[in-house]
């Protein structure tokens, strides 16, 4: 979708910003590279000084939630924010297209994992010529992975939604008339 892809080139542009330190200082500490892959940062506050009709489209995907919290002035409305103050990854569908988010939220006592919704795959779907794919529980597990430059040619991974096997994993496999080996990773 169009809003999540722009949304997304956001979130890429906020883990460079000077205000991301702890996010960059998080990735360093479970050893990702966001220089080599697709992480944003979400601060939370991409809808802030926004029209409506933005915000409407955001709340439409999940990715804005109208809130009860107390607001500043007088008729505004409050929101809670998908992923906020977390790094965000995302998932494609079949044509490349960002269809879902995955964020670990770093502002908490502990980070938090969770899924905008149940679509799509990280990083994304394999190559119609796989022919030895890994499955790995979690995008952070799939991201050490991809970091590792231990996949070869024709060879892809795949990860799961927090070790759920969806339709579309099974859809995926279905589809690799050239894979030979499947390698089941678990924590």
């Amino acid at each position: 979708m169009e809003t999540l892809e722009t949304l997304f080139l956001s979130f890429e542009t906020g883990i460079r910003m000077a205000k991301a330190e702890k996010p960059r200082e998080y990735l360093k500490s479970i050893g990702i590279d966001y220089n080599e892959l697709r992480i944003g940062f979400n601060s939370g506050q991409f809808h802030h000084n926004k029209e409506q009709e933005f915000k409407d489209r955001f709340e439409a995907l999940g990715v804005l939630k109208k809130s009860n919290a107390s607001v500043r002035e007088k008729g505004m409305t409050a929101y809670t924010v998908f992923g906020r103050y977390g790094l965000v990854f995302p998932l494609l569908d079949k044509n490349n297209q960002i269809v879902n988010f995955f964020a670990v939220r770093i502002d908490l006592d502990s980070p938090k994992e969770e899924y905008l919704n149940q679509e799509g795959i990280y990083p994304a779907y394999p190559s119609p010529l796989t022919k030895k794919l890994y499955i790995v529980p979690t995008v952070l597990d799939c991201g050490s992975l991809i970091q590792s430059k231990v996949l070869g040619n024709q060879e892809a991974v795949m990860a799961l939604h927090n070790g759920e096997v969806l339709p579309q994993h099974l859809e995926i496999i279905k589809t690799l008339q050239e894979l030979d080996e499947v390698v089941i990773i678990k924590r």
